[in-house]
């Protein structure tokens, strides 16, 4: 027989039980099935998941909505929607060109565009315009600093534009011709140039890549193996501009560069509790790639054999680019020239519905994974740090990609040449075969200037040990034949 009070506590129970299961119901039914849905593919996915909202309120639209469930260090995740009609990308996008506006070039009130990078074969690039161009107005509309939002918007709208140029003369900016640039298909190949140059007496190749675009990995190879043919013994890497792209292209790269075998990890994918870690071979990351899945034999034909690689970044090297850099790392010397990278160390993938019928065609693009090199490096999502660092715009107007005058690739071959100062230092076996310090001289921003004893260690690292202290200074590093 059961009690009233059992009778009573029982009903509560029930009562109690029934209104969370119409609140849990309620609060399913605050979201439109389309924002759910990006929610659930958040919370199975998304890097950092543990840091998701646990009742998110519904935003006005699902890109919105989107966007409030991003953390606070997250720079990258994005959503797209294939169905919209009007789209903004940017001036490479619509007409084959970056630039970037520079104060101070002419009145202090005025900004001066510069053109940084023109697409070979591009609009801009059909126009005349090229690396280093100067312009001051876009549409008519001068470039100044309440104008600046303005003048962005129209470079991004596709809708075409008007630039007016200028030039100095007799050390003061004049404008010239007004060109104007319209939207045209255009396909980047994005290995700009490629040549050999000299420092010293070493052959030096130079490669400006702009883009890890798999459909153009035969085109790159085959610019290294021309460049290995003409018996180059250096090379410098243009990544100065690259935003990265497909992986598997970054990893073609690395094992035409370094001597890594098959099955040696290049990359390590660390996800979130749902992903766990995932270590990809070089095999492995070079075979995901739908355009040109080569073999690691088959890249290996191409390998132009090299203990170092010279590569060139600044604040637009990201993504791929920047993981090329840090994977090579663990396998052979990369000495990084420039500025610091943009510092995207993580991977995205595109995530789209595909329930039936579909609660949305939008697609997300959230970070999913931290990218690691064989050595358990990584984490700059501040940027990669250059060994040498050099400022791009030091040298105006800005020379053509592979000019020796350029301030990068002049720093890589002063280094590939001599010392800083340009006198030719000291070959390695030179300096430790006889057992005993010897006396060089050494000019170095690292070091005040004077007379150094090279001083052999255990670890394969000379020291440089000055005249007035037994102290160590910094540890320099050998390579190949020449001491640096």
């Amino acid at each position: 027989m059961i009690s009233y009070y059992s009778a009573r506590l029982y009903t509560i129970l029930v009562l109690i039980i029934a209104f969370g299961s119409c609140k849990k119901e309620q609060q399913q039914l605050l979201l439109p099935a389309e924002q759910q849905w990006i929610l659930d593919s958040m919370r199975t996915y998304y890097y950092w998941n543990d840091q998701l909202p646990s009742q998110p309120a519904a935003a006005g639209s699902a890109s919105d909505f989107f966007a409030s469930l991003l953390y606070s260090k997250d720079r990258f995740s994005f959503v797209t929607d294939p169905g919209a009609e009007k789209k903004e990308y940017s001036s490479f996008a619509w007409y084959g060109f970056e630039y970037a506006l520079l104060t101070g070039m002419s009145t202090p009130d005025k900004l001066t565009g510069v053109i940084t990078l023109v697409v070979p074969g591009g609009p801009a690039a059909r126009q005349g315009l090229k690396r280093g161009d100067y312009f001051t107005a876009v549409n008519g509309i001068a470039l100044t600093a309440s104008s600046k939002p303005v003048a962005e918007q129209l470079l991004r709208s596709g809708d075409g534009v008007r630039l007016t140029t200028a030039a100095f003369s007799g050390g003061i900016l004049q404008e010239g011709v007004t060109l104007p640039v319209s939207y045209s298909y255009y396909s980047e190949q994005p290995v700009y140039t490629s040549k050999v140059l000299s420092a010293g007496d070493r052959k030096v190749g130079y490669l400006f890549y702009n883009q890890f675009n798999g459909y153009y990995d035969q085109v790159l190879l085959n610019t290294l193996a021309g460049l290995k043919q003409q018996g180059i013994q250096e090379l410098i890497l243009d990544l100065r501009y690259n935003p990265g792209g497909d992986v598997s292209s970054s990893a073609k790269l690395a094992a035409a560069l370094c001597n890594a075998s098959a099955d040696q990890p290049f990359v390590i994918y660390q996800a979130n509790r749902n992903g766990g870690r995932r270590t990809s071979s070089f095999q492995t990351t070079i075979r995901e790639n739908n355009y040109m899945p080569l073999s690691f034999s088959e890249i290996a034909g191409y390998r132009v054999s090299l203990s170092r690689v010279f590569i060139l970044t600044g604040g637009g090297t990201a993504s791929a680019s920047e993981l090329l850099v840090n994977s090579l790392r663990p396998y052979m010397r990369v000495i990084q020239i420039g500025g610091r990278t943009m510092g995207k160390d993580m991977a995205s993938f595109a995530i789209n519905d595909r329930s039936i019928p579909r609660k949305t065609d939008l697609v997300l693009h959230p970070l999913v994974f931290k990218l690691y090199n064989a050595n358990g490096q990584g984490d700059y999502a501040n940027g990669l740090t250059p060994d040498e660092l050099v400022d791009e715009w030091s040298v105006l107007p800005l020379l053509p990609f592979g000019d020796v005058q350029d301030p990068l690739i002049n720093r890589a071959l002063a280094l590939i040449s001599a010392s800083p100062t340009g006198k030719r230092l000291a070959n390695a076996a030179d300096l430790t075969t006889a057992g005993t310090p010897r006396p060089i001289r050494w000019r170095n921003r690292n070091f005040p200037d004077g007379t150094y004893d090279i001083t052999p260690a255990t670890n394969g690292v000379l020291y440089l040990v000055s005249e007035q202290t037994t102290r160590p200074a910094l540890p320099v590093e050998v390579s190949g034949d020449r001491f640096r």
